[in-house]
């Protein structure tokens, strides 16, 4: 059986199909006399670490994008610079020439040609004037040589960093796949009437409705989130078509006016600490340690969230890998 027609509704419960964790114990799942639980408790591992890699993949995607603006704002400052250089070249190509050439002004000659003392001493000033004014242009044109040359250096390490970050999301997005793979290949060794079970045991079957208390605003954040049930997973989605887990709940949040940034470790940040027992709808609600995914919880304990890419954006209970929960509005 494929991982779309029969993980989806198994694995609806979590940015991991971690509903009713029951076999999560430290250092990783136990065995279980049980192949349902057992199952469900190496699924819980694997969607961790897939939680991991979407929280690893957002800050890289936030390291890459501060590198592409600032090589976007270099390559403009590099051109202006080089501007200016060129502009100044002309009179230093002037001072190089008169200098190599070895112009001056014989002291006596100047003093016996002058008709007087003060015409010389006036002479004597503007020269100096001059020989200042030569002296700032050719420092100031070695001082913007030096600036041009750091900022290509700087555009250099730029570069570098933006190459470092596509390779690592390559590389998360390889991991991706196999923590995908290792969940078929758990459910496919179940028998037809486990994966049954497994799924009457993990899938939430009730009536979505988001559920009373909570803020007007908080209220629309949740009947948004819902909108998007049933909408494709990807790593770092921000809509309209798909999302990942602080994706959804960035996009939610700005329905109000309210800027978040995509990472769930980054959201954990922003409201206040709400205890478990005194949840109210529109709470965003965070799982593992360190924190790795977010939800938006909707009231009477289910929470609507982006969960992984074989079930998308689903509603679900809050499970065992609870570990804090903030409010915003």
């Amino acid at each position: 059986m494929r991982l779309t027609r029969m993980v989806r509704p198994i694995l609806a419960a979590a940015c991991g199909v971690a509903v009713l964790v029951t076999g999560m114990v430290a250092g990783g799942p136990t065995a279980s006399a049980d192949p349902i639980t057992d199952a469900k408790a190496k699924l819980t591992d694997l969607e961790q670490q897939t939680s991991t890699i979407e929280q690893s993949y957002n800050d890289s995607q936030t390291r890459l994008t501060t590198a592409q603006t600032q090589q976007d704002q270099l390559t403009t400052e590099i051109a202006t610079q080089q501007a200016e250089l060129d502009a100044m070249k002309p009179a230093i190509a002037w001072i190089v020439t008169t200098q190599r050439q070895g112009a001056s002004i014989d002291m006596t000659a100047s003093f016996l040609l002058s008709d007087s003392p003060d015409t010389f001493l006036s002479n004597m000033a503007t020269a100096a004037s001059v020989n200042n004014l030569i002296d700032e242009q050719v420092a100031r044109y070695v001082s913007e040589q030096q600036r041009l040359s750091d900022l290509n250096d700087t555009l250099q390490t730029t570069i570098e960093t933006i190459n470092t970050e596509v390779a690592q999301q390559k590389d998360l997005l390889d991991q991706a796949k196999s923590a995908q793979d290792a969940q078929q290949k758990i459910v496919d060794q179940l028998t037809a009437a486990q994966q049954a079970m497994l799924m009457a045991q993990m899938s939430f079957g009730g009536n979505i409705t988001a559920g009373e208390g909570g803020s007007a605003a908080a209220q629309a954040v949740v009947a948004w989130a819902l909108g998007q049930v049933g909408k494709p997973y990807t790593y770092g989605g921000a809509g309209p078509d798909s999302f990942d887990c602080s994706g959804l709940t960035m996009v939610a949040f700005a329905q109000v006016g309210i800027g978040l940034p995509h990472s769930a470790s980054g959201q954990a940040a922003f409201g206040t600490p709400v205890d478990r027992s005194q949840l109210l709808p529109g709470d965003l609600v965070f799982f593992y340690s360190p924190i790795s995914h977010v939800a938006i919880y909707i009231g009477n304990g289910l929470i609507v969230h982006a969960s992984t890419p074989a079930t998308g954006v689903k509603v679900a209970p809050i499970y065992g890998a609870y570990a804090t929960a903030r409010r915003l509005i």
